[in-house]
This record gives C-alpha cells, structure tokens and sequence, in this order.
C-alpha cells in the first residue's frame, strides 16, 4: 500500500499542475486521484502506518505487538489525513465547504503532528518517523489551500480570460445575483471554446 500512496501522491501533484495550466480531462484525473488517495487513507489508514497489506489486514497475528491506542492514533491520523485530500479536491474544483472542510482536517492534523513528535522523541520509532513525513506534505499542503483564494487561484487558471476573472470577481462580491452567474456562467463558456468562437459569441447571441 505504501507504492499505492507513494505513486497517487505523485500522480495528486501533477493533476494539480495539469488543472491549474488547465489541461482537458484534469478534473477528472484529479476526482480519481484524490478521490482514491482520501479512501485509502480512511478506512484503510490504520493498515497502511502500520505497512500492513491488503492481504493481511483480517489476519489476527498482523496486529501482533501493536497496542490499541497506536491503532485508534492511525485511524485518527487517517481520518485527518482523508478530510484534507478531499478539502484539497473541493478547494481545486471550487465546490462549496472547501475550506470548512480543510480547517476541520488540519485541525486534527495539527494534534496528530503533536503527538507523534512527542511519541518519537521518546521512542525514535520509525512509525512516527512516517507520520511526520506525511503530516508535513499533507499539512503544508492544505495550509496552502486554506491561505489560497478561489479568486487568486482563478487568476492563475484563466490567466489568458480577463473577462472571466472580471466575472469571477464581481460573483463574489454578490453570490446572490442571478444575472452575474449567468454571465460567469457565458464567460466560463467562452474559455472553452476556440479564437474564432469566442469572436463569433457576442453576435451569436444578438441574433438569439
């Protein structure tokens, strides 16, 4: 399971990249991705800190010699771990709860790194050597998120689309206007389509 997180966290890292450049089809690479890294880490976060296989996880004896309250710490972590990855995706795709989901998945975070610090001082155990690893990744992460604005991610993406940051920016200041959404609504078409029928849009819709 460890080359699973290994190569999905790879794979999170270049989705990011290809959506934020906005390379067709990234979005869907990137809800299968994090989607698939999210799941693994929760339910099955106990069994991959632990580096037990899929194979052995209903076996009795793979949990020989780990006590109970390093299971729940694992499930815990995995948890926290699971809420970030998904805070992350809805962050990216600009669905609604990103950042209560992040917040409600660093908090967590942050105890699990605190513990696991004071857990390896005391036992320099490379268990909490890996906890710390993907507390790291995982935290500084989602802190960029968290500190990262939909408008300035939008700035970033439609670089190459005034009209739609333009859009963009005028929605937030009033969500509640039908008629800005309609017209980030156009603008985001517009940024879908070629030179030619971006010229074409405006007089498409005059003789509408």
């Amino acid at each position: 399971m460890i080359k699973l997180e290994k190569i999905l966290g790879i794979a999170a890292v270049i989705g990011l990249i290809l959506k934020l450049i906005g390379i067709p089809g990234s979005m869907i690479l990137l809800i299968l991705i994090l989607g698939t890294l999210a799941f693994l880490y929760y339910p099955l976060g106990f069994a991959l800190f632990n580096r037990i296989g899929f194979r052995q996880i209903f076996k009795k004896e793979s949990y020989k010699g780990l006590s109970a309250l390093r299971i729940i710490g694992s499930i815990g972590a995995g948890m926290a771990f699971s809420v970030v990855c998904s805070g992350i995706l809805f962050k990216t795709l600009h669905w609604p709860g990103a950042d209560f989901m992040l917040i409600n998945g660093l908090v967590p975070t942050l105890i699990v790194l605190i513990i696991a610090l004071i857990k390896y001082f005391k036992t320099k155990g490379k268990f909490y050597i890996g906890i710390l690893k993907r507390t790291a990744i995982i935290g500084t992460l989602g802190l960029l998120f968290v500190f990262t604005s939909s408008l300035t991610y939008v700035k970033i993406r439609f670089r190459n689309h005034p009209d739609y940051i333009k859009a963009y920016e005028m929605y937030l200041n009033n969500p509640e206007d039908e008629e800005l959404l309609q017209k980030l609504n156009r603008e985001y078409l517009k940024t879908k389509e070629d030179k030619e029928e971006v010229e074409m849009y405006p007089e498409e819709k005059e003789n509408k």
